[in-house]
């Protein structure tokens, strides 16, 4: 006999000597011991089973919710701009005394004055003038007996737009971005425009027509009323021609006495808008070159703002305009290139 058949005998003996005791009690314990046993261990391992999926489950939502807010932050930053600085309002200063009336408490304003807020209704005084300009390059030049509200620049919500209730109003406006507008709003009409230097008149008194009269200096605006719109180029005006002429006797009346200084109460012809030269003299126009003038300045438009300068001093020499004409025109020619 084998060395291997010896070894399993060796091995199969204890069995053998020792057979499994087959008692019914015995093996129904131990049976019961194995199945509790059993059990416990596959309730174990079904919450075992539930923990882990919800536990992937968790990490998977938790994975999208950071992707989902990283890439909305990513887009909004993408998509976000810079905030814009406040608009801010200088008054530059005035002819006259100029008034900032909001609330029931009205206040003189002052030269190199900054407007913070909403200054309410700016207000001139008859033959006086103002000017204002915003940190945007936008400039305003107010005739005399003018009211301006700027609260559609500075209130809440700011439109980009001014509205004239009454009075000579000239704007310089600088090239806007596109989309961008600026405009004036009157009784009877909207002026919108792109970046442009033009003037907007507004007489209530007016006998017949619409009250807003438009010229443009430079560039082109768009005049809306009743509905429709009209698109001015420089040169143009629109609404001005509807004006009352007074009749030749009444004219007579009212027309001073002859001046007995060369020059001094002269007539000159005007291009644009003579009717109402001799209805209210020539101090509109003078004022209307100056402000022009100094609109290009600002505009940096030097060429432009010499002719006008020279247009004024040479038509209306004895303009009480005339000295601060030539302060800018000297000011003009001492920045120019080459001097």
């Amino acid at each position: 006999m084998s060395d291997d058949a010896s070894e399993v005998r060796r091995l199969l003996g204890p069995l053998r000597d020792r057979p499994v005791s087959v008692d019914q009690e015995r093996l129904a314990a131990r049976r019961a011991r194995v199945v509790s046993a059993l059990k416990r261990d596959v309730r174990a391992l079904a919450a075992a089973r539930v923990t882990r999926t919800r536990r992937r489950v968790g990490y998977a939502v938790f994975s999208l919710a950071a992707a989902a807010a990283v890439l909305f932050g990513v887009s909004r930053f993408g998509q976000q701009t810079p905030a814009e600085p406040a608009l801010a309002i200088t008054f530059v200063g005035s002819v006259g005394q100029t008034m900032a009336r909001s609330g029931a408490s009205p206040r003189e304003l002052h030269a190199g004055e900054s407007l913070l807020g909403d200054p309410g209704e700016i207000e001139t005084v008859a033959g006086g003038s103002a000017e204002l300009v915003t940190s945007a390059g936008l400039g305003l030049n107010l005739g005399g007996a003018t009211r301006v509200s700027l609260s559609g620049l500075v209130g809440a919500p700011a439109v980009n737009q001014v509205q004239l209730s009454q009075g000579l109003l000239t704007c310089s406006v600088p090239h806007l971005h596109e989309g961008q507008r600026f405009s004036v709003q009157t009784p009877d009409a909207r002026v919108v425009v792109h970046g442009t230097v033009f003037s907007v008149r507004v007489d209530s008194k007016r006998d017949h027509g619409a009250e807003t009269c438009v010229e443009v200096t430079d560039g082109v605006v768009i005049v809306q009323h009743a509905g429709s719109e009209t698109a001015l180029n420089a040169g143009d005006s629109w609404g001005c021609d509807s004006r009352a002429v007074p009749t030749a006797a009444a004219s007579a009346a009212l027309e001073p006495a002859p001046a007995p200084e060369s020059g001094v109460g002269e007539r000159h012809p005007v291009p644009r808008g003579s009717a109402r030269a001799t209805e209210r003299g020539t101090l509109g126009e003078e004022s209307r070159l100056l402000q022009n003038a100094l609109a290009a300045e600002r505009l940096g438009q030097p060429e432009r703002a010499q002719v006008l300068l020279n247009q004024l001093l040479v038509r209306y020499p004895n303009s009480p305009l005339s000295s601060e004409a030539r302060r800018a025109s000297a000011r003009i020619a001492g920045a120019s290139p080459g001097r």
